[in-house]
């Protein structure tokens, strides 16, 4: 995607930006300080990752002699201005290029061990995240794609810990950042405030990225009116001008072959007629620098190297012209004034919260983690804000860092917003799953969720599913005392079928098992990634037992109830729920059960614990493993009310899903996966992967003890090799399964999977 086509739809409908007159707001003259030379500005134009030109321009400046003493700049203009700005050399602000994941400025979810274990868990299950709100009035949507979270945080990454400006004439090089105001055209030429927010209000893509509310006024990305601004730079008293212009090239008619390159090419048209005027502005004791940039596209954030070696090239070619802007007797001041001293940490006297969402200051404080009279680094206050946007209902978090004139103290100033979407929202889940003969399985599901009814957090959470399996449930989780303490009740209703295959692959029937639940719990969320539960439950259902299988059971249906109590423990610190690349997971689950069928009730005990492990190798090697046992103990061991099944790809693999199932299942796995690649550069990170798994497992205790059906198991070795890809809509494997012939003579599969967990 584009810059160009980004702003298209919204240049087209409001083309009137770009002959809106500009009207910025000046400060203080900054060439006022400038004396016996002309006062020289460096205009930097936007354009995404061609911006690496502007620092082959500020090396060749320095090479040369040149002191800069404005600096004006637009999008990523602003972005490598404000970096030289605030005093950072060459060589600096190519390392903070060098290291900045620049991905991430386009992702604005946390990654999944910063979550609270709640929302893990919710977004495992249901991974199409629209983003959608609803409430009385209808479904509502955000106001940009992205939220500007991360960016927020990857310019806070490059800048670091910087205090908010009275003017940004205080910087070692006067600086201002130009935006576009959405309400009413202007050009908005900031100089003062958070120079963080200012650079970021620069680069807001409209459409793409939520506006910035700035100072009452509603900011979007500056080339929108303005993309290279010489005439700002003229405004505040600018004698000679350095402007470098790396818009988007317009296209050739071979390049015109669709209808998103005709609509790049007129946005191209509507910003390069601004330009066009703005370098008329230019007088013969100004220059032009074009970098050879048109190759690299908005997002080639990997192909900054190129385009900083061609800002360097164009100023090194227009290197006699530059002479001219020189000043060899006062470049050596200049220079030393202008390395100020960069602080990588600042200390927080005071924390102040401006806490505009539903949930308590004590929720926030306390998932901010930060504490006054402390030394914090960009990486610490980052940490905070991502912990504190984990909850998942606030739509910014923001911070500035303000020193009290009268006494030198610090204060850090978080502001978090919510959602102005909420407080309920949808998401959803399409699972999907063909071994090409006997077995299709498929399932659709929503659920809603109402956030933050208290304070503290409680929400109402709601889910059904069609398909093949059904699920209708509904759980109040609500909060007590504290943040992590709380109580639940949870009413359910789920529909579940085995499909049935005789020893030559054949089909026996289905086994529908329906049961409706209550469960209330009392629970503690250890951390966010460790929550310990227990509490009662009341289960009622009945098994339909297949044509097959009346005969030798003597009835079709067995009806049942369970009630007692439960204990549950899930430790979870997996960066992704289906292809991890590190972390650990362990979750264990104990029931103590009174069972009553056919007339009898017996005292029965189960438990089952499941281990997830994931590292990575060399970046792209990954190996995991996952280990799981099962295991009922009725009563009467003739009435096994509780199955658990082995099947399935990357679950005891060659045999169709669910195929094998007992009171006992004893399974383990080793995976390896070899990342392909991945669109770095977009909203949703979607990797693509190769692997190879080994597994092996058993079953007992078959609940329908049929000859001709496959019943308990010695050990079954089993493998596979498939293709993976995690996309936004759920994980998607296409593989191939074998296990040796232990009950099914054909023990292989081809698979077809979309949004199944493994």
């Amino acid at each position: 995607m584009k810059l160009c086509w980004a702003l298209s739809f919204f240049i087209v409908v409001f083309s009137g930006f770009l002959y809106a007159a500009q009207s910025p707001v000046v400060g203080q003259q900054p060439c006022a300080r400038v004396k016996d030379r002309p006062c020289i500005a460096l205009v930097l134009g936007g354009g995404g990752a061609r911006g690496g030109a502007h620092l082959g321009v500020i090396r060749q400046l320095e090479k040369q002699g040149i002191p800069v003493d404005l600096i004006v700049g637009t999008s990523i203009g602003a972005f490598i201005g404000g970096l030289y700005a605030t005093g950072h050399s060459p060589d600096e602000i190519q390392q903070i290029l060098d290291h900045l994941e620049w991905s991430t400025g386009f992702r604005d979810k946390v990654h999944r061990d910063e979550m609270p274990i709640r929302r893990k868990q919710q977004q495992d299950h249901y991974p199409i995240r629209l983003g959608l709100g609803l409430d009385s009035s209808g479904i509502k949507i955000p106001k940009g794609v992205l939220l500007g979270q991360a960016m927020a945080e990857l310019i806070l990454e490059a800048y670091g810990p910087v205090l908010n400006h009275s003017h940004f004439d205080q910087l070692p090089i006067p600086f201002r950042a130009v935006a576009t105001d959405l309400t009413n055209r202007d050009t908005v030429v900031m100089s003062q405030g958070s120079l963080l927010q200012a650079v970021q209000a620069s680069m807001s893509i409209p459409g793409v990225v939520r506006p910035m509310e700035l100072n009452g006024r509603v900011l979007v990305d500056g080339g929108v009116a303005n993309n290279l601004p010489v005439s700002i730079a003229k405004s505040l008293g600018a004698d000679r001008i350095i402007a470098v212009a790396i818009d988007a090239p317009l296209l050739n008619s071979e390049q015109l072959d669709s209808a998103f390159a005709v609509t790049d090419q007129l946005t191209n048209f509507l910003v390069r007629q601004v330009v066009e005027q703005q370098i008329a502005l230019l007088g013969p004791q100004d220059i032009l620098l074009s970098p050879d940039v048109a190759q690299i596209g908005t997002l080639d954030f990997d192909k900054l190297p190129t385009s900083i070696e061609a800002g360097w090239h164009s100023a090194e070619q227009q290197s006699q012209a530059l002479s001219s802007f020189a000043a060899p007797a006062q470049f050596p001041d200049w220079l030393a004034a202008h390395r100020a001293k960069q602080a990588t940490s600042i200390t927080v006297d005071h924390i102040e919260l401006d806490n505009q969402s539903l949930l308590s200051d004590q929720v926030l404080l306390q998932r901010l983690a930060l504490e006054a009279n402390k030394r914090y680094d960009s990486k610490k206050l980052k940490e905070g804000l991502r912990q504190v946007y984990g909850v998942d209902t606030l739509e910014r978090v923001s911070l500035q860092l303000e020193q009290q004139q009268q006494s030198d103290q610090t204060s850090l100033k978080v502001r978090a917003v919510e959602k102005s979407w909420g407080p309920g929202y949808l998401n959803f889940r399409f699972t999907m799953e063909d071994d090409f003969r006997n077995n299709r399985y498929y399932q659709l599901a929503g659920s809603y969720t109402y956030t933050n009814i208290t304070e503290l957090g409680a929400e109402l959470h709601t889910e059904l599913a069609l398909g093949t399996d059904k699920l209708l449930s509904s759980e109040l989780y609500w909060p007590v005392f504290t943040p992590a303490t709380f109580v639940s009740g949870q009413l359910q209703r789920e529909s579940t079928i085995l499909v049935l295959e005789d020893t030559e692959g054949l089909s026996l029937g289905d086994l529908a098992n329906k049961e409706t639940s209550i469960v209330a719990k009392a629970g503690w969320n250890l951390s966010d990634h460790a929550r310990l539960s227990s509490g009662w439950t009341d289960k009622d259902g009945y098994f339909r037992i297949p044509a097959s299988g009346v005969a030798d059971l003597g009835f079709s249906k067995l009806d049942y109830q369970r009630e007692g109590p439960v204990l549950d423990f899930v430790w979870d610190r997996l960066d992704n729920p289906v292809f991890p690349s590190r972390g650990f997971r362990l979750h264990a689950n104990w029931q103590w059960l009174e069972d009553t069928a056919l007339g009898e009730s017996h005292r029965s005990r189960s438990h089952s614990i499941e281990v997830q492990a994931a590292r990575s190798f060399f970046e792209r090697h990954i190996v995991r493993t996952r280990w799981r046992f099962e295991d009922y103990t009725p009563g009467d061991p003739q009435v096994a009310v509780e199955q658990f099944s082995l099947g399935g790809l990357l679950n005891l693999s060659g045999y169709p899903k669910n195929y094998l199932f007992g009171s006992q299942i004893q399974f383990g796995s080793l995976v390896y996966l070899y990342k392909m690649s991945e669109d770095r550069f977009s909203v949703f990170n979607s990797p693509f992967y190769l692997g190879a798994s080994l597994e092996r497992g058993q079953v007992h205790g078959n609940m329908i003890r049929v000859e001709s059906l496959a019943n308990e198991t010695d050990w079954i070795w089993a493998s596979s090799f498939f293709a993976g890809w995690d996309s936004p809509f759920g994980p998607v494997y296409l593989g191939y399964g074998r296990a040796e012939d232990d009950v099914n003579g054909s023990a292989y599969r081809y698979y077809l999977s979309l949004g199944q967990n493994f």
